[in-house]
């Protein structure tokens, strides 16, 4: 698909800065106590820090998932926004293992030849770049329907429970093969990604804790861990650390409808290691 438009030069210093934006779902602490009201943070930018807020008619959904009860949908008037953050008031149930969860409504965005390349190479689908240059792409400008799927899986009181697994249907989904919260430094995590509710092979998984995040003077991503996913959609990452972890993937794929050339969905899990 071939397009003609030309970007002022602050709408492409906007893009440039707004495609570096990964949402994450952060708590104050992920291991909490029964009954009692706390706090949900999406960050809009890093995993250190959140640059833009996000704005509530993008969610399509938001779930929250209690030990032992069915799927809850938060009203999103609850939601409010302090220093670039998304908060919301959630109430805790009985003890096990919780999920949080967001999915966004997709938009489109639009970019020069050279801003999508630094794109991809940005979200580590340096195979995209590849691809264009030998079809004779890569000098064309390009358009992306994107959106974003993240989870939280969070403990509360020191049970724990089987509903870490729950699969929330987002288009992209990570789920923890075993319980995070069993785990202590030195141990293995398995994570199967999910594409359209199906084990995805061949997907790259970045994985990393703390303030081991960023990326590279080249865009290329600095995580600490990079692992395709196995015939059965898993990847395995050994915990060195503890500390807040999360898990992250992106799928992208050529769009068959004529509103953008690719149609791109991320997804992140993040959760914490005490021990």
């Amino acid at each position: 698909m071939k397009h003609k438009f030309l970007f002022p030069l602050i709408a492409l210093i906007g893009l440039m800065f707004f495609s570096a934006h990964n949402l994450f779902i952060k708590l104050e602490s992920f291991y909490l106590k029964p009954n009692t009201e706390t706090l949900i943070y999406v960050y809009n930018g890093t995993f250190g820090e959140s640059h833009s807020i996000l704005a509530r008619n993008r969610m399509i959904d938001v779930s929250l998932v209690n030990p032992g009860e069915k799927i809850i949908h938060p009203d999103t008037s609850g939601w409010y926004e302090k220093n670039n953050q998304t908060i919301l008031p959630i109430k805790t149930g009985k003890e096990g293992t919780g999920v949080f969860g967001i999915s966004t409504l997709p938009r489109i965005n639009e970019y020069t030849p050279e801003v999508f390349v630094e794109n991809m190479k940005h979200e580590g689908l340096l195979g995209v770049i590849e691809a264009r240059k030998k079809s004779g792409e890569d000098s064309n400008p390009v358009t992306k329907k994107y959106s974003n799927h993240v989870k939280a899986i969070f403990q509360i009181g020191n049970k724990l429970s089987g509903d870490y697994k729950t699969v929330l249907g987002y288009p992209i989904e990570l789920i923890p093969v075993n319980n995070p919260y069993s785990l202590k430094v030195g141990d293995e995590l398995s994570m199967q990604l999910l594409i359209n509710g199906k084990p995805m092979p061949g997907i790259m998984v970045y994985a990393s804790f703390n303030d081991k995040y960023g990326y590279a003077k080249d865009e290329s991503p600095l995580d600490a861990f990079k692992v395709q996913t196995n015939s059965a959609g898993i990847v395995k990452i050994k915990i060195t650390e503890a500390g807040h972890w999360y898990f992250r993937a992106v799928y992208l794929i050529k769009n068959p409808e004529k509103d953008s050339d690719y149609i791109s969905n991320s997804a992140a899990i993040t959760f914490e290691i005490t021990k």
